[in-house]
């Protein structure tokens, strides 16, 4: 309440003395109204608070200012105001002095004077942006997305509207820059404050840790591999995601294409195969699978070392003299036969091997003393060793020699009706027994770029002669006792001279090597009286060693005598055709039937 003074004095001062008082009294109350007094003359009669409305910061301060009026006179000055906040958060001084809260709003500010009151309305909005959170720090499996958040706030944690430009920094994937949708790249890690968010100068930051994806290959190693048989290898599966990530897997083990096994149930990332007993190459065989995804590896499974060595024959009969080729095959633990190179000796008699003799192979060659010979030829490689008994019979008699070869014959070939050249060349002359016409059947010789250097006859007495001498010759050597039965091909035996004999045909391949003095005489006998026997060669090639005579060789042959891209010796007395094709031959060849010589180059028993 605002009074004027009243004059309350006990003698007053003269009347002009006194009208000045009070005229300096009224001037001053012009200006300052005491809130102390709400019932005399001087009441104002308005209140005002300005600014009315405002806006500030957290922590910011408004200067608030009352006025009032009274009796229609403004009033500008007020002494002993109240000022309160009477919504809202905040501080008012006693001068009117708003001090703002740190947290956004409205706030009310009432001034009371004399009975009136008057307010201001003071908006608290968010402070200047001052940090950004972004969120989440997500896990991420390869290819995922995530949509990351920006929140903006002031000093006071307030949240203040923001739209950042969104980039990647160490880069584990790419991000929209204007939405914050961030694809995880191909590369696993921990990647620390690789999202950012940025609004000005101010930025936040979010991690990213990057997991492979889902399984998407399994690879085994070793792939390939080989083993011995009933080794083991241990084996390991990597899971990889589609951009080659490592991947934790728990595998099932299995055997796909055989060549061994793996414990049943065997799981993990590592599994002991063992190869099984049977060489060979097994195909993507050890495989290792998780649900609809499966590595494998190939393992070729080889022979282990030799584990045993057996020589055979076991045991073998022979003459004084003679000879049998012993053979020593080595197996391992799975019994597959391997390589080896085992030293042979003959350790208790009864004939010798060659000087340090190696090698899978040996000619034993029987002694003269007659007995049994246990365990004598020997192979032995490491401490591997085998034996074989031989048995050395008494010597036979000496089988009778060849009858003389019968007079050289004047022709190369003698045939009893054709005779036939092609491709060839013979070094000599060739006859046939039958004459031309009349004659039935008529005999011919026929050449197609086969140059003969002697001359052809068909039927003349010559060739007749000579004809009628070979057939005295084959009853001959027909009638000649057999010296030694022989059997198989020939190839690789050393014979020496005598009457050598096959009960029934002979086929012969490989290097058979007659050796013996220039007038030693050998009698092949192919075939025996009522008892056919054919004669084919094929690869086969007759060696003589030791001055042996090519005209000192005779084949008789009960049938026909065939070769084939032989090298061969000696001459051929023939109970049927006589064929040669390729090759060479060296001797002469008469025919009961017809010869027929094909690329084949002819020459003389003796030629050089």
């Amino acid at each position: 309440m605002i009074r004027l003074m009243e004059g309350r004095v006990a003698q007053a001062p003269s009347r002009r003395s006194t009208a000045r008082v009070l005229s300096a009294l009224v001037f001053a109350g012009l200006f300052t109204l005491a809130c102390t007094d709400a019932t005399g003359p001087e009441q104002l009669t308005t209140l005002t608070l300005t600014p009315a409305a405002s806006t500030t910061t957290p922590t910011g301060q408004v200067q608030l200012t009352s006025a009032g009026t009274r009796a229609g006179s403004a009033v500008t000055t007020i002494v002993g105001e109240t000022y309160a906040v009477t919504s809202g958060g905040g501080t008012v001084s006693s001068s009117g002095r708003f001090t703002a809260p740190t947290t956004p709003g409205t706030s009310t500010v009432t001034v009371t004077c004399g009975g009136l009151t008057a307010t201001a309305t003071i908006t608290v909005t968010a402070g200047p942006l001052a940090t950004i959170t972004v969120t989440p720090n997500p896990t991420l499996q390869i290819g995922a997305t995530q949509q990351f958040t920006a929140v903006g706030r002031d000093a006071f944690n307030n949240v203040v509207a923001i739209t950042p430009v969104w980039s990647t920094t160490n880069p584990p994937g790419t991000i929209n820059a204007s939405t914050g949708l961030f694809t995880a790249g191909n590369t696993t890690g921990t990647f620390n404050a690789s999202v950012r968010a940025t609004s000005g100068t101010i930025f936040g930051t979010a991690n990213v840790i990057v997991i492979p994806g889902p399984l998407a290959t399994i690879t085994v190693t070793p792939n390939p591999d080989t083993l011995a048989i009933r080794t083991g290898r241990t084996f390991t599966a990597v899971g990889r995601d589609a951009a080659g990530n490592v991947v934790a897997i728990n595998p099932t083990w299995s055997v796909a294409n055989g060549g061994g096994t793996i414990p049943a149930g065997t799981m993990g990332q590592t599994a002991v195969f063992t190869a099984g007993d049977v060489p060979g190459t097994y195909t993507n065989t050890v495989r290792a699978t998780q649900g609809t995804t499966s590595g494998s590896a190939t393992v070729t499974v080889i022979a282990g070392p030799a584990a045993t060595l057996v020589v055979t024959p076991e045991t073998t009969t022979l003459a004084p003299g003679a000879t049998q080729t012993f053979t020593a095959v080595g197996r391992d633990a799975g019994g597959n036969v391997v390589t080896i190179n085992p030293t042979w000796t003959v350790v208790n008699g009864g004939g010798t091997v060659p000087a340090n003799s190696m090698g899978t192979t040996v000619v034993f060659t029987a002694g003269g003393t007659a007995g049994t010979f246990t365990n004598t030829v020997r192979a032995a490689q490491g401490s591997l060793a085998d034996s074989s008994t031989v048995i050395v019979t008494a010597a036979p008699p000496p089988p009778p020699p060849p009858p003389p070869p019968p007079p050289a014959s004047p022709f190369r070939f003698i045939a009893r009706v054709a005779f036939t050249c092609t491709n060839g060349s013979i070094a000599g002359s060739v006859a046939t027994n039958q004459g031309p016409a009349p004659e039935a059947p008529p005999g011919s010789v026929t050449q197609t770029l086969c140059p003969i250097t002697g001359t052809t006859e068909i039927g003349t007495p010559a060739a007749k002669q000579a004809y009628q001498d070979f057939l005295v010759a084959f009853a001959a050597a027909e009638a000649t006792a057999c010296g030694t039965t022989l059997t198989g091909t020939l190839a690789g035996q050393i014979l020496a001279p005598g009457v050598y004999c096959f009960d029934n045909s002979a086929t012969l391949t490989g290097t058979l090597t007659l050796s013996g003095p220039s007038t030693g005489q050998w009698l092949f006998k192919i075939g025996q009286a009522g008892i056919p026997g054919a004669l084919t060669g094929t690869n086969f090639d007759v060696v003589l060693a030791g001055g042996a005579s090519a005209c000192n060789v005779r084949w008789w042959v009960r049938q026909a005598s065939t070769m084939n891209t032989s090298n061969f010796k000696g001459n051929i007395l023939a109970g049927a055709g006589v064929s040669f094709t390729g090759g060479t031959y060296k001797g002469n060849a008469s025919s009961q039937e017809d010869v027929e010589v094909t690329g084949t180059a002819v020459t003389a028993c003796d030629a050089p």
